[in-house]
């Protein structure tokens, strides 16, 4: 099975590393902060963070 080679940061699930780069952080700050805001989403074996979600809650938490 081939992994497809298109990678889009502008799409709406994103992976764990690809979140990392979009906040400039490391992926266990990533992966703590996720699953407080609610914003994981499992598709198979698959883990992806719903970005909207996550990023509303980046800003509604920690912009205190």
């Amino acid at each position: 099975m081939q992994k497809g080679q298109y990678r889009d940061f502008n799409g709406e699930l994103l992976t764990i590393p690809q979140m990392a780069e979009v906040i400039n952080s490391g992926t266990s700050t990533v992966r703590r902060l996720a699953e407080e805001a609610g914003a994981v989403r499992r598709i198979g074996r698959s883990y992806r963070i719903n970005k909207k979600v996550f990023l509303e809650y980046i800003e509604a938490v920690c912009s205190e």
